[in-house]
């Protein structure tokens, strides 16, 4: 069984998704405010976790204040963990550690980056926008991925024990963001501020891609 079925009530094939009717708010945005970054290991805010929707708002934010007012790369940003809300997070040193016990192949990584590729490819022709990024928007993603991941563990981890991979220790810091950003949030604002940055970024697609109402309760 590759099939996952959606919070809406759709049948999705993580090994062939087809996002043709899928509910942007319900399937995507919801799911990524209950959605848990760092696996939930964020210690710094009386038992809640960060979500990956608050991870993307926080980023896009950044890049459109660093770049000028760039609503694409923002967009770009906005949308690059859109996946997660059916694959959930998949932290890195879990990818590792299957990796190494399948023998350090890189097999694990190389099935992953297939799997989101293909659902990021559908989400993107869901809201007519052109797949892949392109090269200058990927590597914004990437540069500010790295950071936000550095200041997301500054903000909200306890101390670490160990340094980080060498790229999270070098990354720049994001000065437009306050530590008060990265206080709890209600994951039904967190979902609804998400919508509300993909609708200014993106206009044109994105009003026919969500249903009328929130039949399905977002949690406080």
């Amino acid at each position: 069984m590759t099939w996952m079925q959606t919070r809406s009530g759709l049948a999705v094939d993580l090994a062939r998704p087809d996002l043709s009717a899928i509910d942007i708010m319900v399937d995507i945005a919801i799911p990524l405010s209950l959605t848990n970054r760092f696996a939930g290991h964020t210690a710094r805010l009386d038992g809640a976790g960060f979500s990956i929707a608050q991870h993307s708002n926080l980023g896009a934010d950044a890049v459109l204040q660093e770049t000028g007012g760039d609503t694409d790369a923002a967009l770009a940003f906005l949308l690059h963990d859109a996946h997660e809300a059916f694959i959930g997070d998949l932290t890195s040193p879990f990818v590792a550690a299957l990796d190494f016990l399948a023998l350090d192949n890189g097999i694990v990584r190389r099935a992953t980056k297939v799997i989101k590729g293909r659902l990021d490819s559908e989400i993107y022709n869901r809201l007519g926008l052109t797949w892949p990024r392109s090269p200058y928007h990927q590597g914004i993603v990437a540069d500010m991925d790295l950071r936000m991941l550095r200041r997301e563990r500054d903000e909200l981890m306890s101390p670490p024990p160990k340094p980080w991979m060498s790229g999270v220790e070098s990354a720049a810091p994001i000065r437009s963001l306050e530590a008060d950003d990265f206080l709890r949030s209600r994951p039904r604002d967190v979902a609804r501020d998400w919508m509300a940055r993909l609708r200014a970024w993106h206009p044109r697609h994105v009003e026919a891609q969500t249903g009328g109402g929130e039949p399905w309760l977002i949690p406080s």
